[in-house]
Parts: C-alpha cells; structure tokens; sequence
C-alpha cells in the first residue's frame, strides 16, 4: 500500500483525529469527574486545543516541505537555541512515554488472548518473576519495533491507518451502544446523569476545593496531545501537502466532538456510582472493565440470557484489548520516528555527528533508531531487575513528562505572532488568521491555559503538604533544559572550530 494512498483526504481525516483522541483519556476523565470532566475538556478545547491547531495548521502550511517539524517552527522566529532546547524537551518526553507503552504493551495482548490481565500476577516461569518476564518481552518488543520502523515510513503509514480504523470502530461501539442504553433505559438517564455530576460519590458530604479540581485542566490539555507528533509528517502527504491545514483544522473539531460525546453518553448510560463501588476496577484496567459492563449491559437490553450477556461483555473486552494493541503499535512505530527525526534530521547538519544521520536504503536513520532503542532497552532492563536508583529516576521522569511535553506547546504559541507577522508581509500571505491582532490573542490563549494548567499542577502537590513533590516535578524539565543548553554550546563550539580551521 503506498503511503500516498494512505494519505488520501478522508483517511488521513481519520488518522489524525483518532492519533490526537485518547480512548483511555475518555474513560478516565468520565471515571475520576464525571460529567463535572466536560466544562474542563471545552475550556481546554476552545482556548487551548483550537487555538493551537490553528497554530499549528499555519506553521505546517508554511512548512510543508520541511522535516524539521517543531525545531523548524521556532528557530526561524525565537532563535536556533530557543528551538533545539524545546525540540530536545519535547524529544524527551517522547522518551519517556515510550517506555512506558513498552512495558504497558502486553495488558491488552494478555487481555486479548487469556481474557484479563495476567501482568500483575506471578510469573508462570518459576525463575523469571513477573516483572523480569515483561522486562525481557519489551525487548523484544524494542527490536522488533526497530526492524519495522527502519522497513521505511509506508509501514508506519499503514500501521496508523490500520490503528485508526479500529479506534473508530471501537469510538462507534462505545458510542453507539450508550445511546441504545439512553434510549432503552430513558428512565435511568437523569439518575445517572446526577450520580455522574456528583462524581459517583453523592453522600459523601466531602467536596474536593475548586484549586484542586483545576489540577484536572493540565490532564485535559494533555488529552489533546499529539497534534505536534501528527503535524511532524506533513512533508510525507503527498499530494496532500496542499489540504493538510484544512484537514489538521477539522480533524481537531472531531476529536473535541469525540470527547464531548462520549463523556455525556457515558454519563447518561452508566451509574457512576455502581462503577466506583466495584473494587475491581482501576485506572490500569478502567476502559477494559467500563467496555465489559457495557456488552453486559447491551446484552441485557436484549433480553439475553446470563450466559450470553457474559460472551458479549467478553467480546467487548477482547475487542477493547485488540484495538489498544494495534494502537500502541502503530503509537510506538511513530514516536520511535517522527521525534528523533526532528531532533536529528531537522537540526542543522553540524549539530550531530554524521554517523547518527546515515539512513538505509528504506531512507530510514537507522543508527539514531539504533542508540534510541539501545537506551530504551537498557531503562527497560534497569527497571525489570529491580534497579531501585534507575525504578525512582524512571517513575520521576514519568510524573515530569507533563510539563516537559507542554513547554514546547507554550514556546511555540509564543512564536507564532512573529510568525504571523512575517506571513502578513508577504504578497501571497497563508493562514486562517489574516491580523496581527488575532494572532496575538490565539497565542496569549495558548500561553495563558498552559500557564494556569502548569501552576494547577505544581500547587495541587503543595496543597497537600508535599512540597518536594511539587519541587520534583520541576526537576525534569530543569535536567533535561541543561543537558539541551550544554549539548547546543557544544555543536556551537565544534562549528566555531571548524571555521577556524
């Protein structure tokens, strides 16, 4: 399949919306707030998530035929040091979750083939424990993904095609079977509808304080993550390339749809209640569990017997775990790319060593996949056998990856009036906002609702008497700023060296 097939308009739609929807983001924001979680998602939707695809369509417009993707956008409007600290802050993030979706990788592929989770119980190899069992599966999980990655980019194309088919499969379900419920169970929606406002604890007389509930704004931002990843392979849509803005532009209106939708259907169809009493469920195997009430559910609205209420809900679970895998997969196959290929290949030539930009035949960086995966694997390996000093930098790397992703969004808000400045002056300006003014205030909308969800986030640790958590979560950032800042004096430097010569 050739990737300009892939990427025809209606498909590359889909790509893009079900790449920047989280299905788990879904069900997470419905299980911990409730209907309570939908202003927070609009809120982050219109002065956020909007104002930043706007953004981020005029960059790509301009940029199209670039791979430089986020470096591109910012060295040519803030400066070239500017741009390699917040592309290496962004890089890293990606590090992180991708290590993370390594070792996660298996929860759905145990669901899909034994019916639950098998990743939190003994090993059934008496010398390997559980832990060392997953550790030593994601490696090789990290070298198959190098093989398939460095196969060329029409893999990753179709892996994201694939995956996007299935997710709006699964988003069909999911919404299609809650609104059968409203309509079969017309009676239970105001009921669930209260449960769910209440946050499924109706008498529980404790109210969360309005400071804290904000925290929730930083996790309804990163909900509408990824759109900077997606945008990265513009220069790869072909005849595309032209549409891209446009299709970026709709494809965001589908996600906030998707969102708004599917909270209140699952708000109107389930007792939230009921859902929180149940001990078995928790954020590790929520959309699972929340899938299999809803066959079983479904099921009864059909008069099933018990039995086949129990096969319906198992079908909806297997289902669920199938399209989560081919979701991490095709995840995992484009952020082991797209990233370090801005951070390598869209860097200027003299920033790294010619060896880690040497490509294949497939035009792949081989060699810069080759060390990502090596480091990946040597993490991976760190925290399987136990290593307490690499299990706690791991686990506060993972708690820092938030506001390490969400600076590179705010530098590039900050860029975009200059951007668009520069646009204006042209004879043949590009854009869906055609004043400096507009392009201001799109930009103090961005910066603004990052700011407040960044300092939600920092104070909600120190509401809670944990001080040196709050302090933690900005040690990341801090490490890997520095780490960017020495690495950039150092390319300066080899090139200063280089001219004397």
């Amino acid at each position: 399949m050739k990737t300009t097939t892939v990427f025809s308009s209606k498909r590359l739609i889909m790509i893009i919306t079900m790449t920047v929807f989280s299905f788990s983001s879904m069900t997470t924001a419905f299980f911990l707030m409730g209907i309570k979680a939908i202003p927070y998602f609009i809120g982050a939707a219109l002065f956020y998530f909007i104002p930043y695809a706007i953004i981020i369509s005029e960059f790509t417009g301009v940029y199209k035929n670039h791979i430089g993707g986020l470096y591109q956008w910012l060295a040519g409007h803030l400066s070239e040091k500017v741009a390699f600290i917040a592309s290496f802050l962004w890089y890293c993030s990606y590090f992180i979750w991708m290590i993370s979706l390594f070792m996660k990788l298996w929860i759905p592929l145990s669901i899909l083939a034994f019916g639950e989770d098998l990743t939190k119980k003994n090993s059934p190899l008496p010398f390997l424990s559980t832990s060392v069992l997953i550790g030593l599966l994601s490696l090789f999980a990290v070298c198959v993904t190098f093989y398939f990655v460095s196969r060329g980019f029409k893999g990753i194309a179709s892996a994201l095609y694939m995956s996007g088919i299935m997710m709006t499969i699964l988003i069909g379900l999911s919404l299609g079977g809650n609104l059968w419920l409203w309509l079969t169970n017309s009676s239970d929606i105001l009921p669930n509808l209260s449960a769910s406002f209440a946050g499924g604890n109706p008498s529980s007389g404790i109210k969360q304080p309005m400071i804290e509930q904000w925290s929730f704004l930083i996790f309804a931002i990163t909900a509408f993550g990824g759109l900077d990843t997606i945008a990265s392979l513009v220069d790869k849509t072909g005849e595309q390339k032209k549409h891209f803005p446009k299709l970026l532009i709709f494809s965001s209106i589908l996600v906030v749809l998707s969102y708004f939708l599917g909270i209140l259907l699952w708000s109107g169809g389930n007792n939230l209640t009921h859902l929180k009493a149940n001990n078995t469920i928790h954020l590790g195997n929520l959309m699972y569990e929340m899938m299999k009430n809803l066959g079983y559910s479904l099921g009864q609205s059909f008069s099933f017997n018990d039995t086949s209420c129990r096969l319906l809900a198992q079908l909806f679970t297997r289902f669920t775990a199938l399209t989560l895998l081919l979701s991490y997969i095709s995840l995992l196959s484009t952020i082991s790319y797209l990233p370090i290929r801005t951070l390598v290949e869209g860097t200027p030539n003299h920033y790294w060593h010619p060896w880690l930009k040497q490509k294949n035949k497939y035009n792949m960086p081989t060699n810069a996949l080759l060390v990502q995966g090596v480091l990946v694997s040597l993490f991976i390996l760190g925290i399987s056998f136990g290593s307490q000093y690499v299990v706690f930098l791991y686990n506060q790397l993972t708690l820092m990856t938030n506001i390490s992703r969400a600076i590179p969004y705010l530098l590039v808000a900050l860029a975009y009036p200059a951007f668009k400045k520069k646009q204006l002056s042209t004879i043949d300006s590009f854009g869906f906002i055609q004043s400096e003014k507009s392009s201001q205030i799109i930009s103090r909308s961005v910066v603004f609702s990052i700011v407040l969800a960044i300092g939600f986030q920092l104070y909600q640790p120190i509401s809670q008497g944990e001080v040196m958590k709050s302090v933690s979560l900005l040690i990341g950032p801090l490490l890997f700023t520095l780490i960017a800042y020495l690495l950039y004096n150092n390319f300066q430097l080899k090139q200063e060296q280089y001219t004397l010569k």
